[in-house]
């Protein structure tokens, strides 16, 4: 306990000078046996001092709300330690490290290297050596599920892409194939998906020009596609190889991390608007009318109150009928576990129903006029290298990268929570190889666009799969289907394709979510609407070019307003906290400590000088600044420009009187300052390994400089000569002279920062005085997880003290779980100091007996009020008011 709490205050300011003159030293010095106290601000100064500093916060940040609020969310920086480090060169070997092998013959090493970068990218060496009967029937069972279940659902979202039904079963088929062979996720389930072909639809709308498309009339109101489907086809197939390509070379250039720059209340609103549109979009096969197909929600909804006269009743019921029956089912399965398969098989149950239907029932076909999917060509997915026409690549770029962007981010989200279910890693570079490459062999054989798909994932992992050989299992009945199966689909309900869409995504329309987030944090409830209104009324590329654009806003704003915690501390310990973190703290006099939140650069190195300059500002008047301390561990960083306004900032404030302190620098950042010539220009003595090391250092240095101040103002009046250079009288210019060095004196008696001057710091000789606490009295419910800390810090120990605050616990109804008092004798202090051997520290860790816990607010400041009444009773104390404030004073 005394080596944590108070073995910190010895030794703070480096090797005194002892080569300067006798007569230098007894100007300027401190006498070694001289001690120093800290002294405590009263509470309510220092928390009026507390309401002032976040009062500058609150201002400095114009897009939150209240200080409290806003900054709740943000104080969660973690600080690495000190020395973390290591300092290279001029140290010994560390033994405990693992020595390189030795070095092979070269042709051993490459053929190392091949096997290990073979297995990297082609995990399908390492699980199929893993494979048991038990995981082959596991993964079979899936497979086959999720077989079933995409049949219907690539169909469907290939209508969404506006492309034709095989194309998507295209899709569903080889890049499943593939990822089996280089993807890591077990469990990941990739093919056509929603998102993905809204994308494609609304990106490559209107990109087919006279010349790919010369029968088509603009004024006519068909759209591209409906009249040169081929052409819009290529386009298709040409993005899935670009897309494709982007992932590879993302993954080769480390560039997956791109994707944290999208928050989650943009990727959530974009999801959910989009979402919206695409159910909207399927109304026209449930309604039984023509809808002009539109990304704008407001064309959309205006087409439908044009048509909804000319409904189809007969369409519009079994549609209804039929998105009812995949909603209870989805719900029966996730209630009941023995019916768990019914979920994923209810779309095709509903697409064999309705197939039966149309099939058997003539009259809906020829009198009610009920669509069904028609002739799908039979057979294998067919070369299309040779469409692609590279010159085409600028027209189908923006819907790539919108494509890849949101793609990735979709699968490697649905990837990692299943690996993290499993208990494997999931590599993101791998990932994207994996994706890209199924994209990229997919687009060679007529498949647009793939990713992993949530509700498959979700199927494929309910049902136990266990490898990727389940997805090897679904591109083969996806395949048997292509070359055997498509016959059965020619009479398969229009009706049926759109209710599986909408009771697919009608999921992902994450109100709640919105809802969760306005409770939670104003701000990113804004961002969720921006990015769902976006999506709605702007389309759907713009929504997601205006949600990354909001993210990116959001890394900016919270990059170059970095978060400012103002320090404290808690009285009777040596222990800093962050105002808002801790209620009962207080303020060293003189003395502003500060924690940067994040590393420095150009962009917020500004923003922080200017906030240092305004918290000084605004103590002025109720606790006049001399020194900053700067607790730099979240700091792992600087650049050029930060070190620049770094040197600013030190001139700036010693040019007002006021010293900076560095405190917990790490090695990385004080390897910097050292070559940027930083630690020479503030000088090695102030920087500091802790913060109490640097208050301590910081009230040493004021009190040698007032010492120094007080002899230099005597020496000052003794040498004034008898009259001025204007010949006024001795008398009037020693009255002057006199009232001059009054002042001076009375600058330092009152603690106002005065300005020494370069030779009169040179020569300001600072010792390593012992530095105490004066008496105080702390609490905390912060510190400990299940009870209330008092700590009590006695100059002079009183005999029996103990048995009076046992006394006052046992009157507050109060258990002590653990103390701890412990008399600070010479160990640890100056021989010559014997006033600090009577010292004592008491810690008492206490609970309620009425709430069996930490103690409420009041019952705190209670208790604080009668154990300083008893100190007053026992030593004299005087309480200090807000006209006699307490100061910094010294033992002499």
């Amino acid at each position: 306990m005394a080596a944590g709490m108070h073995a910190a205050a010895l030794g703070q300011l480096g090797p005194s000078r002892s080569m300067r003159t006798a007569v230098t030293a007894d100007v300027a010095g401190l006498d070694a046996a001289e001690p120093v106290e800290i002294a405590l601000m009263t509470e309510r100064r220092s928390h009026q001092a507390a309401y002032i500093l976040q009062e500058r916060t609150r201002s400095s940040r114009p897009l939150g709300g209240r200080a409290g609020r806003m900054l709740a969310c943000q104080e969660r920086s973690g600080q690495p330690a000190p020395g973390g480090e290591s300092t290279p060169g001029g140290g010994a070997e560390d033994k405990s490290m693992v020595k390189p092998p030795a070095s092979r013959a070269p042709l051993q090493e490459a053929r190392a290297w091949l096997v290990r970068t073979l297995f990297q990218l082609v995990p399908f060496l390492n699980w199929v050596r893993q494979l048991s009967w038990k995981s082959v029937r596991a993964d079979v069972i899936a497979g086959l599920t999720v077989g079933v279940m995409v049949i219907p659902q690539s169909m469907s979202y290939a209508n969404i892409a506006g492309l034709p039904y095989k194309y998507g079963m295209y899709s569903a088929c080889l890049p499943t194939f593939i990822y089996a062979f280089f993807g890591q996720s077990r469990q990941l389930a990739v093919g056509p998906v929603a998102m993905v072909s809204l994308l494609i639809d609304a990106g490559l709308e209107d990109q087919l020009d006279a010349s790919n498309c010369p029968g088509w009339d603009p004024s006519s109101g068909k759209h591209q596609r409906d009249v040169c489907m081929d052409e819009y086809v290529k386009l298709a197939v040409l993005t899935a190889a670009v897309m494709g390509l982007m992932q590879i070379v993302a993954m080769a250039l480390r560039m997956g991390f791109l994707v944290s720059f999208l928050g989650h209340p943009v990727t959530s609103g974009f999801t959910s608007g989009a979402a919206i549109i695409i159910g909207l979009s399927q109304l026209k096969h449930l309604l039984g009318v023509d809808l002009m197909k539109s990304q704008f929600i407001y064309v959309t909804i205006g087409s439908i109150v044009q048509s909804i006269s000319h409904t189809k009743l007969m369409t519009f019921l079994l549609g209804l009928v039929s998105l009812v029956f995949l909603i209870c089912a989805k719900k029966v399965s996730q209630r009941w576990k023995r019916l768990s398969l019914f979920g994923p098989m209810a779309p095709l149950i509903c697409c064999a129903v309705g197939t039966l239907l149309l099939w058997l029932c003539q009259p809906l076909r020829d009198d009610f006029h009920v669509k069904f999917v028609g002739e799908i060509p039979q057979g294998i997915f067919p070369e299309s290298v040779s469409l692609w026409n590279f010159r085409d690549i600028p027209k189908v770029l923006p819907t790539a990268l919108s494509a890849c962007l949101i793609g990735y981010m979709e699968s490697i989200a649905i990837g990692k929570n299943l690996a993290a279910k499993h208990g494997y890693e999931l590599e993101a570079g791998q990932e994207l190889f994996a994706l890209g490459l199924s994209n990229l062999v997919g687009a060679m054989f007529s498949c647009y666009p793939v990713t992993g798909s949530f509700s498959r994932s979700a199927v494929n992992n309910a049902t136990g799969a266990v490898s990727q050989l389940s997805g090897l299992v679904t591109s083969v009945v996806m395949l048997c289907t292509l070359l055997w199966l498509t016959p059965v689909f020619y009479y398969l309900p229009n009706f049926v394709l759109a209710a599986i869409v909408i009771s697919s995504v009608a999921p992902l329309v994450a109100y709640g979510e919105a809802i969760k987030l306005w409770h939670v944090k104003k701000q990113d409830f804004v961002l969720w609407v921006a990015a769902f209104v976006g999506t709605l009324f702007l389309g759907v590329l713009v929504g997601i070019a205006l949600a990354v654009g909001l993210s990116l806003v959001i890394v900016i704003y919270e990059s170059v307003r970095p978060q400012i915690m103002i320090l404290w501390r808690i009285p009777g310990t040596t222990i800093y906290r962050n105002v808002k973190q801790e209620s009962s703290g207080a303020f060293v006099p003189n003395v502003f400590i500060a924690r940067i939140g994040s590393s420095m650069y150009f962009a917020n190195a500004s923003f922080i000088k200017d906030m240092l300059l305004g918290y000084v500002e605004d103590l002025e008047q109720i606790n006049s600044t001399e020194y900053i301390v700067l607790e730099m561990s979240p700091v792992v960083s600087v650049d050029s420009t930060a070190l620049h306004v770094l040197e600013d900032v030190v001139t700036d404030f010693r040019g007002r009187g006021i010293q900076i302190a560095f405190a917990m620098v790490g090695n990385r950042l004080e390897r910097t300052f050292a070559r940027a010539g930083l630690k020479t220009f503030v000088g090695e003595r102030w920087f500091f390994p802790t913060v109490h090391d640097a208050v301590v250092g910081c009230l040493r240095h004021q009190q040698a400089k007032r010492k120094l101040l007080a002899c230099v103002s005597k020496r000052t009046i003794t040498a004034l000569p008898p009259t001025d250079s204007e010949g006024l009288s001795s008398d009037a210019s020693g009255s002057g002279a006199a009232a001059a060095a009054d002042e001076r004196q009375l600058d330092v008696e009152q603690g106002r920062p005065r300005m020494l001057t370069q030779s009169q710091e040179d020569m300001l000789e600072v010792e390593d005085n012992p530095v105490n606490p004066g008496n105080e009295i702390g609490v905390s419910n912060d510190l400990h997880h299940g009870c209330t800390v008092v700590f009590i810090n006695l100059v002079e120990d009183v005999p029996m003290i103990m048995s009076d605050i046992t006394a006052v616990f046992q009157r507050r109804l109060l258990t002590v779980c653990r103390a701890h008092i412990e008399a600070m004798g010479n160990d640890g202090f100056s021989n010559q100091n014997l006033h600090a051997a009577s010292l004592a520290n008491h810690v008492y860790h206490v609970q309620s007996l009425n709430s069996g816990g930490k103690l409420e607010e009041s019952e705190l400041r209670a208790l604080k009020a009668e154990l300083e009444e008893l100190l007053d009773r026992h030593l004299g104390m005087e309480p200090a008011t807000a006209a006699a404030p307490a100061t910094m004073v010294a033992h002499l």
